[in-house]
């Protein structure tokens, strides 16, 4: 049996590389794709709702029916508008253009500062249940400061109970801060698949794969000699996108850079490893393409936490999801970007990473012999 030689290896390396660079594709698609996706996604993912809009029909016609309307629109949340009828104002609200209505009933002011119960409406279109819950905790806060306007009290005065709550590590709640440096998992583990899976499986395509066994090159040497190239492209992926993270979105870094270039390269190498394995035992890019997209892409998408927060997925999908390293890898990239938690705190993440990479680099490796053989 043949001794592993980094002679060999390095020089498979060195011939990828040089095809790395005549092929404007694979160039494309690993420096210039990851801008482009997290320019897309980053501008387009917004979990904030913003700029309701807000059809109002006041029967009350008083100042204190103006001023809750005025509440309303003073907040960044609601673009209020006035309708005639309940019929024009439900209409709009089916016909989506406006997500809720507000109806304010006669004697509402003579109502609220007799201190007798002043009820409002609120029609929320309940089909786009994506923003119904964000717009229920706007109306909890409304509702609050409409009191206080209408009643003219400044809110430090009122003797009712008041919470004050500072929100953590992302004070403004900024979807962009939350969403990013998840995005960064998808890139990377699309890079890293793809680029992987297309290139090898050119080279079974192409019958040069067997031209490169012919010679006194192990199937060991020949795997990370390959991977390597990609492993570089991947990590410049990486790099475009925390560039773009800090420059364009303004999301800040307080961790460790140890830290997340360590998860980074883990992670790397578990989605080369899945991609030479789906080129290994499709050989064909076309059936690698949708070998790809099915055990890699859609699962770090669907599975991961970065759309879906994993605790409140069904505990069987929770246990599936734990076999996808893009889990583990946007929990500690949020955790870096944000909070900056310790090694030992994230020490069930890094143990997920590394048994994942080594179980499937081992698997890669065992079946890349087989089919040789």
């Amino acid at each position: 049996m043949k001794m592993f030689s980094y002679t060999r290896a390095g020089a498979i390396f060195k011939k990828e590389f040089k095809h790395i660079f005549r092929d404007p594709f694979t160039l494309m698609m690993a420096l210039l794709l990851p801008l482009l996706i997290v320019l897309i996604l980053g501008n387009c993912i917004e979990f904030n709702v913003q700029e309701i809009d807000l059809a109002y029909w006041d029967q009350d016609k008083t100042e204190s029916s103006r001023k809750l309307v005025e509440t309303f629109g003073s907040s960044d949340y609601f673009r209020p508008y006035e309708v005639t009828n309940p019929d024009k104002g439900f209409a709009d609200v089916v016909s989506e253009h406006a997500k809720a209505m507000l109806i304010i009933p006669p004697e509402f002011e003579k109502n609220f500062v007799t201190g007798r119960k002043a009820d409002v409406q609120i029609l929320l279109d309940g089909a786009d249940n994506s923003s119904i819950s964000a717009i229920n905790n706007y109306l909890n806060t409304i509702n609050t400061d409409a009191v206080y306007k209408i009643k003219d009290i400044p809110p430090e005065d009122n003797s009712l109970l008041k919470f004050k709550t500072r929100y953590l590590f992302n004070p403004e709640l900024n979807s962009k801060w939350f969403s990013i440096p998840g995005i960064s998992a998808v890139i990377i583990a699309l890079v890293a698949i793809m680029l992987t899976a297309l290139t090898i499986c050119k080279e079974w395509e192409q019958g040069s794969m067997e031209m490169l066994l012919s010679t006194p090159v192990t199937s060991t040497e020949i795997m990370f000699g390959k991977l390597l190239p990609y492993a570089v492209l991947s990590f410049c992926g990486f790099i475009i996108v925390y560039v773009a993270a800090r420059l364009i979105f303004g999301i800040p870094f307080v961790g460790s850079y140890f830290i997340l270039i360590l998860a980074t390269v883990l992670f790397i190498f578990d989605y080369l490893a899945l991609g030479l394995y789906v080129s290994v035992i499709s050989h064909e890019q076309q059936v690698a393409i949708q070998y790809a997209a099915t055990i890699g892409l859609l699962p770090t998408a669907l599975l991961s936490g970065f759309i879906f927060p994993i605790q409140y997925m069904p505990q069987i999908f929770q246990w599936v999801s734990a076999l996808f390293p893009a889990r583990f890898y946007i929990e500690i990239s949020r955790d870096q970007f944000l909070k900056a938690s310790s090694f030992e705190d994230l020490i069930v993440p890094f143990t997920a990473l590394f048994i994942q990479a080594v179980v499937l680099m081992s698997a890669c490796v065992w079946r890349f012999r087989r089919t040789l053989e």
